[in-house]
Formats: C-alpha cells, sequence, structure tokens
C-alpha cells in the first residue's frame, strides 16, 4: 500500500469511525485518534494515531515500506503506551550502504508528537 491508499484507507476508516481526517507530519499537533501521515522516504510512510488508555496513551503505528524500488510493500504495525516523558523509535533500515529512516514518537505532557529522523534514500 503506498501513502496515498494509505491515507485514503485511514480516512475511510476515520469517516467510518466519526474522528478526524489525517494531518501529515509538522502540522498541528494531533488530537486523539487522528491519524498522523509521515513520508519516511524511498516507498516508506508511516500512518501514527493514538488513544487514551487506563495505563497511558496507547500509540499504534503502522508503517508501509518497499525495500527497492519495485518490490512489493511490507507493512508492518506497532504500538506502545507512553507515559509523560517517554518515547518510542520505529527505525526502518536503508539500502546497504545507504542510511535509514526512523520515527520518533514521544508523549510529551498531554500530547503526542512525531518527528522523522533520517529519510530512506534508493
Amino acid at each position: 500500500m503506498n501513502i496515498l491508499k494509505t491515507a485514503g484507507v485511514v480516512a475511510v476508516l476515520a469517516s467510518a469511525a466519526n474522528v478526524a481526517i489525517p494531518v501529515l507530519a509538522g502540522d498541528v499537533l494531533p488530537a486523539e485518534r487522528q491519524a498522523i501521515v509521515t513520508y519516511l522516504g524511498g516507498k516508506a510512510s508511516a500512518v501514527t494515531y493514538w488513544v487514551k488508555d487506563s495505563k497511558g496513551y496507547q500509540v499504534f503505528t503502522t508503517l508501509d515500506a518497499a525495500a527497492a524500488p519495485g518490490a512489493a510493500p511490507a507493512v508492518v504495525r506497532v504500538s506502545a503506551v507512553l507515559q509523560p516523558g517517554q518515547e518510542q523509535v520505529v527505525s526502518l533500515p536503508g539500502p546497504v550502504g545507504r542510511e535509514g529512516a526512523s520515527l520518533r514518537i514521544s508523549r510529551v505532557n498531554d500530547r503526542i508528537e512525531v518527528e522523522k529522523v533520517g529519510a530512506l534514500a534508493y
């Protein structure tokens, strides 16, 4: 699934679940259940959202990445419960001899921040 398909699927799910349309990383800070779409370079993207849980903020990230141009994409979903001051880093390796990309997801007080670190290049 590429970023446009991912964003489309998220928008459909958001409408069905009665939540907001996705925002791109770097835009206004996301509200609960609002998707954050992050382009990671190459053929990789991530969609992140969070919900309040009795143990903290449950953060879900779905990564969509192809190992090389023309390769079939791999989709992986990770989650973590974050307390204020905690962060989760999700990394994608780059091609041999090149840098990968990471997504730093942080809980700062009562909000979630998503930051891309590096970018994939083919």
